[in-house]
């Protein structure tokens, strides 16, 4: 008779960086206050562009820490995060910054979007570094680049 897997819930969000949030801000009200100031000027397409695209990304990250639900799953050997099922094979490497977490899959040089997460309860990293540990996963302290 097989054993059943210890299932494990890691309540995560995803991440909200200040810098992130507050330099979409700046470039948003520059380009406003440019747009606004120059009206006749040939770089009002720019910059209405610059205020579209820094708005838009502003209400992205601001949707996506409040409304979209993160989750991450332990099951013996398997972790699922945001319905991705990784393996420890899968896995190049484990990148944490204080709370921040960082599922680099083989094959790429950046943690993708739906991969890095923010942790609710720190304990819980722990558990994270156990399984990281007994899969073979190497775990790299310090800052790392993540998209948006």
């Amino acid at each position: 008779m097989e054993k059943k897997a210890a299932i494990r819930i890691i309540p995560v969000k995803y991440p909200l960086d200040m810098k992130q949030l507050s330099g979409f801000t700046l470039l948003f009200l520059l380009s406003l206050g440019n747009l606004l100031h120059q009206a006749d000027g040939s770089l009002w397409y720019m910059h209405g562009a610059l205020v579209a695209f820094s708005a838009g990304c502003l209400v992205y990250l601001l949707v996506r820490r409040t409304a979209l639900k993160a989750e991450m799953v332990l099951a013996g050997s398997r972790l699922t995060v945001n319905g991705v099922t990784l393996t420890g094979e899968a896995l190049r490497e484990l990148r944490i910054h204080r709370g921040l977490v960082g599922l680099l899959p083989r094959g790429k040089r950046v943690v993708p979007v739906r991969l890095c997460l923010d942790l609710e309860d720190r304990s819980a990293g722990l558990l994270l570094l156990r399984w990281a540990e007994k899969q073979g996963v190497p775990v790299r302290q310090g800052r790392f680049m993540h998209w948006l």
